[in-house]
């Protein structure tokens, strides 16, 4: 029998989602990071919901994921820290929360051999959190598939219509 500490270490596992879509790397790149506001679900996945105005993702590095609202101060999510157009993008992750109290999110933009863009996102480095990480994470492995694989993939196969 493994140790508990081996126990909480698989509780923390990365998430990994991945779609395939018929579109190009570069148009799911430009969709996913200059279109973040337009398919982010704000209604239900922003801190401000009803009141939010605007998500944006502020391209380059070193570049500000940002929450618009009526009524508030912006609220910075995360901050990019690898901007490679077309293929990578990686982030810190903190939406609300103390900005030491981050994860991290890296999305990745492949071609297939079908002409298919193949988008891996990986969230991970869930011990920042502390001890709410195992519950924060058990919320993002459920939201992500929705927000990524609902949200995000229909945004992309909607538009190219």
């Amino acid at each position: 029998m493994l140790p508990e500490a081996d126990h909480k270490d698989d509780d923390l596992k990365p998430i990994r989602v991945e779609i395939t879509v018929p579109v190009e790397p570069e148009y799911a790149f430009e969709a996913f990071t200059n279109g973040f506001g337009n398919w982010w679900p704000t209604d239900s996945h922003s801190l401000a919901r009803e009141n939010c105005k605007s998500v944006e993702i502020n391209p380059g590095l070193g570049g500000k994921i940002v929450e618009h609202a009526k009524g508030r101060d912006p609220v910075v999510w995360g901050t990019v820290d690898i901007w490679q157009a077309g293929e990578h993008v990686a982030f810190t992750w903190h939406p609300g929360w103390e900005e030491g109290a981050y994860t991290r999110i890296s999305v990745t933009f492949e071609q297939n051999a079908f002409g298919r863009c193949v988008i891996r996102l990986k969230h991970w480095d869930w011990k920042n959190l502390g001890e709410i990480a195992p519950m924060v994470r058990d919320g993002y492995e459920s939201g992500w598939k929705y927000v990524f694989e609902q949200c995000f993939a229909n945004y992309l196969t909607a538009k190219r219509h």
